[in-house]
């Protein structure tokens, strides 16, 4: 029986981990925000000096709030998929109150059923994330005798 490595005690290099997240965050506010502003016509704020540190603090907050709710989302749409959708998930060990909060909480959110849903900015690759698990959960399976 293999043992799962514990990097509860491994030091991270920072708290943005290598920093690519943030890296890419960052590009898109030097790079692209001032774009997004031109194109709503806001007169209260200068596209070519508009940095998300200029922007007020409010907005600020509900874009991490946007980040927050919707990752939580995704992370159930990528559950849902990966899984097979609903018994699959509650043969996994979901509870059923909790597919069907989530369920309606992606359908308001995103406008669709999660099974239906498509998010045009991510794509499962289902048959690699399915060879790699089962793969690995066969290798893991104690030899017969």
């Amino acid at each position: 029986m293999s043992v799962e490595h514990d990097y509860r005690s491994e030091k991270m290099d920072s708290l943005e981990g290598l920093g690519i997240a943030r890296g890419r965050w960052d590009s898109f506010m030097d790079n692209e925000l001032a774009d997004v502003v031109a194109s709503l016509a806001l007169s209260d704020l200068r596209p070519a000096e508009t940095s998300m540190a200029e922007l007020d603090t409010h907005v600020r907050d509900e874009i991490a709030g946007w980040a927050k709710e919707r990752s939580e989302l995704v992370g159930f749409w990528v559950a849902w998929h990966l899984a097979g959708g609903f018994r699959q998930l509650e043969q996994g060990g979901w509870h059923r109150a909790t597919i069907f909060r989530k369920v309606a909480r992606f359908r308001t959110v995103f406008g669709q059923h999660p099974d239906e849903a498509t998010l045009p900015w991510l794509r499962l690759d289902y048959r690699k994330a399915w060879v790699a698990e089962v793969s690995r959960r066969i290798t893991k399976l104690p030899a017969d005798d």
